[in-house]
């Protein structure tokens, strides 16, 4: 008789461990909530925060307003590459929208030609203000960015 070999239940593997310093007042917040019934310990605390935590970006993870967020974030921590990730996605969300957010898409726009600059992709960012205005056809701020670019282009191509 053959016994199928199963895999290891996920349930029976050993779970991985954190380790993170706190504050002292965050420690006492912890502790009162234990002492009031609402977890066992403070482990239960942790796991409960973190898989909140987890849901909560994963689900606002698709929502055009907190993916700029992530891209400036990740702009400012100078990760060019990472952020167009998240303009790129922010931007494909935007345009399936029924109502289009002109404000938020004109901030994803402009986040993505400042992006695009950094890593020298100054055709594409000209490229997507000329979309922008087709979509925006009276904004200032997108004639000023393709007037700048305009202006750059020349001494690009010398």
């Amino acid at each position: 008789m053959r016994v199928p070999i199963l895999p290891t239940p996920v349930s029976i593997l050993p779970m991985p461990k954190i380790t993170a310093d706190i504050s002292n007042e965050l420690a006492r917040q912890i502790d009162r909530i234990i002492r009031d019934g609402w977890f066992p310990d403070q482990e239960a605390v942790v796991r409960e925060a973190l898989s909140q935590f987890v849901d909560a970006k994963t689900f606002l993870g698709d929502s055009p307003r907190m993916l700029h967020r992530f891209a400036a974030d990740a702009l400012n921590d100078s990760k060019p590459e990472v952020a167009l990730k998240f303009v790129d996605r922010a931007l494909s969300l935007a345009s399936g929208t029924a109502a289009t957010d002109f404000s938020l898409y004109q901030a994803l726009v402009e986040l993505r030609v400042q992006i695009l600059m950094i890593v020298g992709r100054d055709a594409e960012a000209l490229t997507l203000l000329e979309e922008a205005r087709e979509m925006l056809p009276n904004n200032p701020s997108i004639a000023k960015w393709i007037e700048k670019l305009n202006k750059q282009r020349p001494r690009a191509e010398a």
